[in-house]
């Protein structure tokens, strides 16, 4: 890990002033906290490698501004998902590469939603809250493949 620059130490003092006026609430902390500290217990880490809310040049796009394309990869493994948003609400659709049936827990702080990949690797969930989320994926032979949390 590369120390900080001039830039990324402006950016850290930003943040430091911003949460000193408003810290997050004492929930959000402790589910940070947990999730931290439990990501690679028994499971292997899918980490984001897009995100199309981030990885997407600013202004007008071809992209539906209701639609959120997110990728998720561990050796052996991608996890893609669409999210489409709808207010708070949020459908997940998903594919599993290379294609297999698994099960799929979506976890959220005081919620788990379970369903299952096809075997063509698809699956869905037709409604979460807007609020950080990761998917678990229990597949045949290898094992668990959790994603980092992500807020949806």
């Amino acid at each position: 890990m590369n120390p900080p620059s001039g830039r990324d130490e402006g950016l850290l003092d930003a943040l430091r002033e911003l949460f000193d006026r408003s810290p997050p609430p004492s929930r959000v902390v402790e589910a940070a906290k947990e999730s931290f500290a439990w990501r690679t217990v028994d499971a292997e880490l899918a980490e984001l490698t897009n995100d199309s809310l981030v990885d997407q040049p600013a202004g007008p796009t071809r992209g539906r501004p209701d639609h959120r394309a997110l990728t998720f990869e561990a050796p052996d493994l991608v996890i893609e998902l669409e999210v489409v948003m709808s207010g708070r609400r949020r459908r997940l659709l998903g594919q599993l590469v290379p294609a297999q049936a698994a099960q799929i827990e979506v976890s959220q702080p005081g919620a788990t939603v379970t369903v299952e990949a096809d075997a063509a690797g698809r699956f869905s969930v037709p409604s979460l809250e807007s609020r950080p989320a990761r998917l678990c994926c229990r597949l045949a032979g290898r094992g668990l493949v959790c994603t980092e949390w992500v807020l949806l």
